[in-house]
């Protein structure tokens, strides 16, 4: 494939790039302009990518008509004195076949004149003149202009250096330096010395104009002198068969080029998660679900390490109350809810400032602080209610601890010794009163029997497993509270990865490909070489 196909096979890949990621990054127009090139580039390859159009332009009265019929070598449009003459486009090839036909049809050309002399494959175009007073002519002249392989820029001494030419037309082939022939026209109308400081005037103002690499030549419609060469140049332009490949990967780079600078990329920020925690703790509420799970670890503890015994005495009144309730006796208590955390807007807000505070704004000014405000909004607006969720779905209920059962079993065990050794303590006394036989009352040593012992060792080890008990639980709830603070950070930074950290990472590198993109199709692509 030539250097040109190679091209275009690249722009068409890049442009696809670009409109994949341009949406929501480019402004709507700039991807309409991209989406139309990409059009164009499939449309005018699918209509002959070997024949080349080259549209003659020219201001009026430079004689560009004369010069087409000139390399037609035949009277094919009209020329004359009357201004403008050229009032449509006219295509001129040696012979019209399906595909030359198709191709002037997708240019809306339908004024086609064959039996010329021009080279197989190169169709000429005489354009209305470009500066002409009929508006029509103008637009049809710069559509046209825009759309065909080459260009061949008819201009006279009189008006070579028109600003309306440098700034208007020439000024929008920039890229297309390759593809640009400028004819220097009437030059019989000059001395020799005249003419030369005449082209080298041109070619500095074509330099300024960037068109240093435009072919310029000097020609004479009324003499041919010069016309030759430009057929021979012509010629050369469509044996190549790349002119139309050529001119859409310039259109691409010239496209390109206006687009680049209007990619607004995001700063390049290391955040980091652990530094965005501290005002999300704060705005949705963390240190109150914190708060809930060492009070549920408390309550949970204290219900599970009742003694058998406690259970027992407290039945009667559980099951008076549960009756009552089943009866409508009495209200039924609302289920203990946690403390709510904070609102999805509350959190939102506050995720916003606090990646706000973490990127650097000051580096982003204009469009690019503007679309940095946007990628934050978005990305918090839908970062806060995972973010809320996040604290407000973590377990706060401890599981059950195995040593709550063993513990309320000792309990149970040490009351249970001291009201044996109180109730023997009691019989014997009411047997004594009673004067009844004497109960066995077996001594543990000389000043101490097992009823007093029973009763003594069963009230301390209830003291001393309730003290253990109330610090066991203390320092349970107190190891239950990190572990969910643990686990609420941990969801919340999570959460920050996952919905903002993570998409603004992404959205700042497809924004860099953007740019990328748009500025590899920016470089120039390759020329056409005559």
């Amino acid at each position: 494939m030539s250097a040109a196909g190679d091209g275009v096979r690249h722009v068409t890949g890049a442009l696809d790039d670009t409109l994949e990621l341009g949406p929501g990054r480019l402004p709507d127009g700039d991807l309409a302009a991209l989406a139309a090139l990409r059009t164009r580039v499939e449309d005018r390859l699918a209509r002959g990518d070997g024949l080349t159009v080259v549209a003659v332009a020219g201001g009026t009265g430079v004689g560009k008509s004369a010069l087409v019929n000139r390399l037609a070598g035949a009277p094919v449009v009209d020329e004359g004195v009357r201004r403008p003459t050229t009032g449509h486009p006219v295509a001129v090839a040696a012979a019209f076949d399906d595909t030359t036909d198709a191709l002037c049809d997708w240019l809306d050309l339908a004024d086609r004149r064959d039996g010329v002399v021009l080279p197989a494959g190169l169709v000429l175009v005489d354009l209305p003149d470009h500066d002409s007073v009929e508006r029509g002519h103008e637009q049809t002249a710069r559509r046209l202009a825009g759309r065909v392989d080459g260009l061949v820029i008819v201009v006279d001494p009189l008006k070579y250096a028109r600003a309306d030419l440098h700034h208007g037309l020439l000024a929008e082939l920039g890229q297309h330096a390759s593809l640009v022939t400028v004819a220097l026209n009437r030059s019989d109308e000059l001395a020799a010395e005249d003419a030369e400081a005449c082209r080298a005037d041109l070619r500095a103002r074509l330099e300024a104009s960037g068109l240093a690499g435009a072919e310029l030549l000097t020609t004479s419609a009324a003499t041919g002198e010069g016309v030759a060469a430009l057929g021979e140049s012509l010629a050369a332009l469509a044996a190549s068969r790349e002119a139309a490949a050529a001119r859409l990967v310039a259109d691409a780079a010239g496209l390109a080029e206006r687009l680049a600078g209007r990619v607004a990329r995001l700063p390049d920020a290391d955040l980091d998660a652990e530094a965005l925690l501290a005002p999300l703790l704060e705005a949705t509420d963390a240190h109150h679900a914190v708060a809930d799970a060492e009070r549920a670890y408390r309550r949970e503890a204290h219900a599970a390490l009742r003694s058998p015994l406690a259970r027992l005495v407290r039945a009667p009144a559980t099951l008076a109350a549960y009756v009552a309730r089943g009866l409508g006796l009495a209200a039924k208590s609302p289920p203990r809810e946690p403390r709510a955390t904070g609102s999805s807007r509350r959190v939102e807000r506050a995720t916003r400032a606090a990646l706000a505070e973490a990127l650097p704004l000051a580096t982003s000014v204009g469009a690019g602080h503007a679309s940095l405000r946007a990628a934050l909004d978005e990305r918090a607006g839908q970062a806060a209610p995972r973010l809320a969720a996040a604290v407000a779905e973590t377990p706060r209920r401890p599981t059950p601890r195995r040593w709550w059962s063993a513990l309320a079993l000792l309990r149970g065990l040490a009351e249970a010794s001291a009201l044996v050794g109180l109730g023997w303590l009691v019989a014997r006394s009411v047997v004594d009163w009673l004067a009844l036989p004497a109960l066995p009352t077996p001594a543990l040593t000389e000043s101490l029997t097992w009823p007093t012992a029973l009763l003594l060792g069963g009230l301390a080890a209830r003291l001393a497993l309730g003290l253990a008990s109330r610090l066991l639980a203390r320092a349970g709830a107190a190891r239950h509270r990190r572990a969910v603070e643990r686990t609420v950070r941990a969801r919340l930074t999570a959460t920050l990865e996952e919905r903002v950290l993570a998409p603004y990472a992404e959205e700042a590198e497809a924004r860099e490909r953007l740019a990328e993109r748009l500025a590899d199709l920016a470089r120039v692509g390759p020329g056409v070489t005559r």
